[in-house]
């Protein structure tokens, strides 16, 4: 596409993960955009001359391999025809998948499909973040220990896609017939003569993806250096977490010179937090906003599935929400208290009952919070907002009236706060947090309104 380049550009499988992976380069310094779905010739024009990344937040994460081809091949179509020669589609540093929801065996096929065959390097380790590859197998830090990703509390007992197996190889066999190889861990670590000849000799076979071991973040930058290497004779898409995004931006930070730096967040007066997270570190953010005297609210996620609830539920928790605001009351709204929440067990069964789409629980929830949160914004003047949990964020930014967001700041417990952009005046400029459900700390949601916890 004549008049637009960009060096990196990456599809985000869900929304709080993309910001994760935008986060990476924006710290690096690179001018770096996350749009909310493929955008079109006019927004290229207006802002792909500046940008050295960019970056589209999906729903790949919670949509079955049918529906992920129609989702994700227009943004890799876009990418090729920008003339990228670093793609990446960016996975949960958990590898959250399945063969019927969020495939990874699926956007494997779809960007040898549009890339062409060669193997795909597969980067899952975010050491910063906990997160490590080790002979193929994915390690997840819980707590102060580090868990194999099948033994992992949250990731183990996930609603949606739960884990039953550590080894990133055997996991991807239950979604692609490709075959997968692996560099490990001493030819990473080898020094870079010898993780060519481990690729070399990996990429030798033909495979159709190669998973890469990491363990400390001098093996990220030794693989991203690799993959700057490699995208001097072709373009390279590979399946990354966020480490990957880091990795490439050390390298690249020669040109930090050339970002823009927002002004920093100040405190705000109200907060309002959007949670669809049932993980553990999450039920622990919203015990401490209970503690902390926040009012609480649980959404009837039963009711958003039947014909006109999220309708009703939308009128009723505005109804709400007027109510706390006018006591100035810091509000959360939430759908389960933590995985044992029974009422996430009564949703589970009637979704089996009715049969019921897997991707239509957080679709629902997705479409009740962006109204709840363009109403808070526009009714009730609030700037800035926390969406927890990934799915949930992913269809709430995407149903919004927002078209882009851009990194403001990091979290000191960990998280991005966003600054959305938007045709609609009202809406521009508001900032919104967008977190896993593992991500942060238990005083995330606390912290979240006042300008010194972010950096």
């Amino acid at each position: 596409m004549p008049g637009h380049t960009a060096p990196i550009c990456f599809y985000g499988d869900d929304f709080t993960g993309a910001t994760a992976h935008l986060a990476g380069f924006h710290e690096a310094g690179l001018r770096a955009l996350l749009f909310f779905d493929t955008p079109d010739e006019a927004l290229l024009r207006r802002h792909a001359p500046s940008l050295d990344v960019i970056g589209i937040a999906g729903i790949g994460r919670s949509l079955t391999p049918r529906a992920m081809r129609a989702e994700i091949l227009p943004a890799l179509q876009l990418f090729e025809r920008l003339g990228s020669r670093q793609i990446q589609y960016k996975v949960c540093s958990t590898f959250d998948s399945s063969p019927t929801m969020g495939s990874i065996g699926v956007a494997i096929e779809l960007g040898r499909e549009v890339f062409g065959e060669q193997p795909v390097p597969v980067v899952v380790g975010a050491p910063e973040f906990g997160r490590y590859t080790v002979f193929g197998n994915h390690f997840a830090r819980s707590g102060t220990s580090v868990e194999r990703l099948d033994r992992h509390p949250s990731m183990a007992n996930h609603p949606s896609t739960p884990m039953r197996e550590a080894d990133l190889r055997r996991h991807l066999a239950e979604q692609t017939a490709l075959p997968i190889g692996l560099v490990d861990v001493t030819s990473v670590q080898g020094g870079p003569d010898s993780l060519n000849v481990a690729w070399q000799r990996a990429i030798a076979h033909h495979p159709g993806a190669v998973v890469f071991d990491t363990l400390h973040n001098g093996d990220l930058d030794a693989i991203a250096q690799l993959l700057l290497n490699e995208g001097g004779k072709a373009p390279v898409y590979s399946i990354a977490a966020q480490g990957l995004a880091e990795g490439l931006g050390r390298s690249l930070r020669t040109r930090a010179g050339h970002a823009r730096r927002p002004p920093p967040p100040r405190d705000v007066e109200r907060m309002l937090v959007l949670s669809g997270s049932a993980a553990q570190l999450n039920e622990a953010q919203l015990q401490a906003a209970l503690d902390a005297g926040w009012s609480a609210h649980q959404v009837d996620v039963i009711g958003l599935l039947r014909p006109g609830g999220v309708e009703q539920a939308t009128a009723d928790l505005t109804a709400l929400l007027d109510r706390e605001f006018s006591m100035n009351s810091d509000v959360v709204l939430y759908t389960a208290h933590g995985a044992q929440d029974q009422n996430l067990a009564r949703t589970q069964a009637h979704v089996r009952e009715h049969r019921i789409a897997p991707d239509a629980v957080a679709r629902a929830i997705g479409e009740l919070y962006s109204r709840l949160a363009q109403t808070a914004v526009k009714r009730f003047g609030l700037r800035r907002i926390v969406l927890a949990g990934g799915d949930t964020a992913s269809h709430a930014m995407r149903l919004s009236d927002a078209y882009a967001l851009e990194i403001v700041a990091n979290a000191r417990g960990g998280g991005r706060l966003c600054r959305l952009l938007s045709h609609d005046a009202g809406l521009d400029g508001v900032e919104v947090m967008l977190k896993g459900g593992q991500v942060g700390n238990p005083r995330t949601f606390i912290d979240a309104r006042h300008g010194r916890s972010w950096v």
